[in-house]
């Protein structure tokens, strides 16, 4: 992230990228929040336009760097064909089929990362006798046995879910952007 590798001078220059990116992650909050349909499939077209043009980049890369050439050219083609595909559908009813497996498949990610971060949680906990890390990790194996046997609620929630981390995170954005604003005035009084 910028913060942790930019001298905090050119942030306080920059604060108001932070806002802006806050300003943004709370309109998408309110956007999944209000219209999730509408919002969910918008972006999933901005995704297929990511995984088209990465598609791109990847192929004309071999023209730069040949190493490991077929597994850029695969990887490339791949991508182009996913990403129009999805950037692309030939109907409003293949975007929301498109939309509806993008989020079947983020929710099956979801559900198996918090199973297998659940059972190493276990194996930590019993291993150091971390009682609280064993009912953390019995609670992910939970979590993630609930998702996996509920893909269509699962996947259902994830507009809300993704509505509330993006405000929490435009809401500390916002505070960030706030701080380096108030230094930087503090700086240039100080400075006269």
């Amino acid at each position: 992230m910028a913060r942790d590798v930019l001298p905090k001078n050119m942030l306080m220059r920059v604060w108001w990228l932070f806002a802006l990116r806050g300003v943004l992650l709370l309109g998408l909050a309110i956007g999944f929040l209000f219209h999730p349909l509408a919002v969910t499939v918008g972006t999933v077209w901005i995704i297929g336009i990511f995984w088209l043009v990465g598609g791109i980049a990847t192929l004309l890369a071999l023209f730069v760097n040949k190493e490991q050439w077929g597994w850029k050219l695969v990887s490339g083609l791949l991508s182009v064909v996913v990403g129009t595909w999805i950037a692309f559908p030939n109907s409003f009813e293949q975007a929301l089929d498109n939309t509806f497996r993008l989020k079947t498949a983020a929710a099956i990610v979801w559900g198996a990362f918090a199973f297998v971060a659940g059972v190493a949680s276990l194996i930590e906990g019993f291993k150091t006798k971390a009682w609280g890390d064993v009912a953390l990790g019995a609670f992910q194996v939970f979590f993630g046995i609930i998702i996996m046997t509920n893909l269509l609620a699962a996947a259902n929630a994830l507009p809300i879910i993704v509505a509330f981390i993006a405000g929490i995170v435009g809401i500390a954005e916002l505070y960030f952007a706030y701080r380096l604003w108030k230094e930087r005035k503090d700086s240039d009084r100080a400075l006269g």
